[in-house]
């Protein structure tokens, strides 16, 4: 018997869809202030994992801060494999969590579970002392802890006072270098260039259960600092990088559609939820000397195992 041509539609539409409990991966991305553009970032935070159907995602957005509202605000971290986390309260530092969904949070790392710190969100919670645990490192001032430079391939940490408060230079296309062998990375070129994107320099903080795992070239200082990292927070896993810029007044800037930074946000969803990491490389992966641009990835109606 002939099908029809919706019904053949309908097959493959449900072939993309349809995704095993046990490979679904469930994700909360939770926002609501940010010096960055919150509407963009998630929308294009969304778009990417839409790509993949193992992904389903949710959105918890902060209401204004110190309104009922707020105070009532109760995101359930637990019922998720991994946050991501895109607040940023650097240019008002008033603005924060309540306490309850801090609290909430420490106990889902410290059980287990994953959280992805997007962009400026290292830049968030300086006060907040566990908060600068989970991350390993952020944007913070000069004297307010450790910071780690890359020298002659090895690791060299930087004393609290010493060196500068973390800044970057301009945004560049700049070449990222593998440090070590971290399964978010396998398979991947030992170097790539990333597109538009900010390096770090003297990210801060006290380094517990840090891991870096890349690492580029900072223009303002000409050295070499961490652009990627993660932290084994209790049973639970953060991953850390500056990929991901996107300002108010852009449209989908050549830093969200680099194929490294999508790349690695699938990998490093993947490995925080703690399932198998796709170790397939895209066709149009960047190359050490030529950056890669697309909207999103291509879709995929299973991950390569």
């Amino acid at each position: 018997m002939k099908r029809s041509i919706l019904s053949v539609l309908l097959a493959l539409a449900a072939c993309w869809s349809a995704s095993p409990a046990s490979e679904r991966i469930e994700v909360l991305i939770v926002d609501g202030f940010s010096n960055h553009s919150v509407e963009k970032t998630t929308q294009k935070i969304q778009d990417i994992l839409a790509s993949d159907p193992t992904f389903a995602v949710s959105v918890s957005s902060m209401p204004d801060f110190n309104t009922d509202a707020w105070r009532q605000w109760n995101p359930n971290f637990a019922a998720y494999d991994v946050v991501i986390q895109t607040c940023n309260n650097i240019k008002n530092r008033e603005i924060s969590w309540p306490d309850p969904v801090k609290a909430d949070l420490e106990s889902y790392l410290s059980n287990g579970g994953g959280m992805y710190v997007y962009h400026s969100a290292n830049n968030a919670f300086a006060d907040w002392p566990e908060y600068n645990k989970m991350i390993g490192m952020g944007w913070r001032p000069a004297d307010f802890g450790k910071a780690l430079q890359v020298k002659d391939g090895q690791l060299v940490e930087i004393p609290p006072g010493v060196g500068n408060r973390t800044s970057h230079g301009p945004r560049i296309d700049a070449v990222f270098h593998r440090f070590g062998d971290h399964p978010i990375h396998a398979n991947l070129p030992r170097a790539w260039k990333s597109a538009d994107v900010e390096v770090y320099s003297y990210t801060r903080g006290p380094l517990e259960n840090l891991t870096v795992l890349s690492y580029a070239r900072e223009p303002k200082t000409d050295m070499d600092f961490p652009t990627e990292w993660v932290v084994q927070y209790g049973a639970g896993r953060t991953y850390t990088s500056t990929y991901g810029h996107y300002w108010t007044n852009q449209e989908n800037p050549p830093g969200v559609r680099d194929v490294a930074f999508q790349t690695l946000m699938i990998r490093a969803l993947q490995w925080l939820a703690k399932k198998p990491v796709n170790q397939t490389v895209p066709d149009n992966f960047p190359t050490a000397t030529a950056t890669s641009l697309q909207d999103v990835p291509p879709r995929v109606a299973k991950r390569n195992r």
